[in-house]
């Protein structure tokens, strides 16, 4: 079991060589942005949630191409990274990012109303 600034370390590690592999090995549909927000290692490093945070026209064919090449990025994953074991990736929509933003444009819009 990885101690918790490990862990720390591999998530950022993940995050890092996926965001790496997505820009440069895949593409998604015009206008839409596909962003790791955050990744999550288990505690016994062999499982990892990846959270994604979905902008743009077609959100849902971005999360879709994801799925479908899942196996390919682990490939791409398990040739880069130089730990062991390379865990075993999971896609999830990240729901706080949605939150962030919707109470940004709440307040954006309070602003603008002047109750702020």
């Amino acid at each position: 079991m990885p101690s918790p600034r490990r862990r720390e370390k591999l998530n950022n590690l993940l995050r890092e060589e996926l965001s790496k592999v997505l820009d440069r090995e895949f593409e998604f549909p015009k206008n839409t942005f596909v962003t790791i927000t955050r990744a999550e290692i288990s505690s016994d490093g062999h499982y990892g949630n990846i959270f994604v945070s979905l902008l743009g026209a077609e959100p849902e064919n971005a999360f879709e191409i994801l799925q479908k090449n899942i196996g390919t990025i682990q490939h791409f994953l398990n040739r880069r990274l130089r730990i062991r074991p390379v865990p075993k990736i999971r896609f999830v929509i990240d729901k706080d990012e949605f939150q962030r933003e919707r109470i940004e444009k709440s307040l954006a819009e309070l602003k603008k109303k002047g109750d702020i």
